[in-house]
């Protein structure tokens, strides 16, 4: 306890030093750190939340000059990854052409066609609950849940390639733990749902919202439309350590809604951290575009925390911590996936401390990739 108080110290007194001076940072090859991971991890340690902050804002730079695209919207999603009937996915690169069906409806709509469609195919949190839309939404948006997606970076695509586990016959195959590249990356991303509603974009846009274009399976058609990004988590494997930093729309509790009766705004419980108030005041006064999102908090290896985002863990925030929840990532062939929701006195917590290698005993870690989880047999 006393090493992870005095860490957190001295992140603190490391963001109030840089935080005065968000300074540009080279975004040109920063998937890979430079070529340096050591060096990035040497900074990363001087000021957690400054790079964090440098990773958010590269993620968020055009993909290209002139392009309407962001960086993080070319990283592969899950569902072209673990594919329904667990047949091998197709290659990283070129991006694979958005649905005839989607296209289709979006020309009717006349929305952008250089822009992406992310499929935005979720709406379960990790505890398998449902936030909800509400507040300061239109009525007909009430009610509705929040969705959700997950993307990952080449190298992180390429090591799930090569190692075949983007099945559970290939899961099942394992022979010793995974041990993903010190450049693999993952976002998982939190969305409002606006459809086709201008005026309801109009306002999220004013609120500072990042606007996708956007589909959803709808049993057997498609749901076509916009979304707002309310939150993101940013994954990535530093230099052999696992860092997870968080980030959500500073506006999300006029739009989204505890699962409580009677419905009350969401709000995140554990963050912002004392590290992360002021070099949030510092990056979003350099960068308009950003200017209502702030980071929550940093966590990485060996250090864990209870920390959350409102919009991705929002129900069990008080016992959030993600390098406790992703270290439990692991399959067994006799269990299948470990059960990281520990039942305790009639009802069910979360690890928010690393578990001793006993309960691991007959699994195969899977180096805390717990998007693995959603391989399917292959048929």
């Amino acid at each position: 306890m006393r090493r992870a108080i005095s860490i957190t110290v001295l992140s603190a007194l490391a963001g109030l030093a840089q935080a005065q001076n968000a300074t540009p940072y080279d975004c040109g090859n920063f998937l890979t750190y430079g070529a340096n991971p050591s060096q990035t991890k040497a900074n990363f340690l001087q000021s957690p939340e400054t790079q964090a902050w440098n990773w958010f804002v590269c993620l968020n730079q055009p993909s290209a000059q002139g392009s309407p695209n962001r960086v993080w919207e070319g990283f592969k999603p899950s569902d072209q990854v673990y594919l329904a009937n667990g047949a091998q996915p197709k290659p990283y690169l070129p991006q694979q052409p958005t649905p005839m069906a989607i296209q289709a409806q979006a020309q009717k709509l006349g929305m952008n066609p250089n822009r992406v469609f992310q499929n935005l195919d979720s709406t379960q949190q990790v505890d398998g609950l449902i936030l909800q839309m509400g507040n300061q939404v239109p009525a007909a948006q009430r009610g509705q849940p929040v969705r959700f997606h997950i993307l990952m970076g080449q190298d992180t695509f390429n090591y799930i390639l090569n190692k075949k586990i983007y099945n559970v016959n290939g899961q099942a195959a394992l022979t010793g733990n995974l041990d993903f590249p010190s450049t693999a990356w993952e976002l998982k991303t939190s969305w409002i749902w606006i459809g086709t509603d201008a005026a309801f974009k109009q306002k999220l846009e004013n609120d500072g919202y990042y606007i996708i274009q956007a589909y959803y399976p709808d049993k057997n058609q498609y749901q076509v439309g916009y979304a707002a990004l309310s939150g993101m988590h940013v994954i990535n494997k530093l230099n052999a350590n696992w860092v997870w930093t968080t980030f959500e729309n500073v506006n999300n509790s006029k739009y989204t809604v505890t699962n409580a009766v009677p419905a009350t705004p969401m709000t995140n419980t554990t963050g912002p951290t004392s590290a992360a108030k002021p070099v949030n005041l510092s990056f979003q006064a350099t960068y308009p575009g950003l200017a209502k999102y702030e980071l929550i908090g940093v966590e990485y290896q060996p250090v864990t925390q209870v920390l959350a985002n409102s919009q991705l863990e929002s129900a069990f925030q008080s016992t959030s911590s993600c390098l406790a929840c992703h270290s439990t990532a692991a399959y067994s062939n006799q269990k299948g996936y470990f059960n990281f929701a520990l039942k305790q006195q009639g009802g069910i917590v979360y690890p928010t401390t690393p578990l001793p290698d006993s309960a691991y005993a007959g699994y195969k870690k899977l180096d805390f990739v717990w998007s693995l989880k959603r391989a399917q047999w292959q048929r």
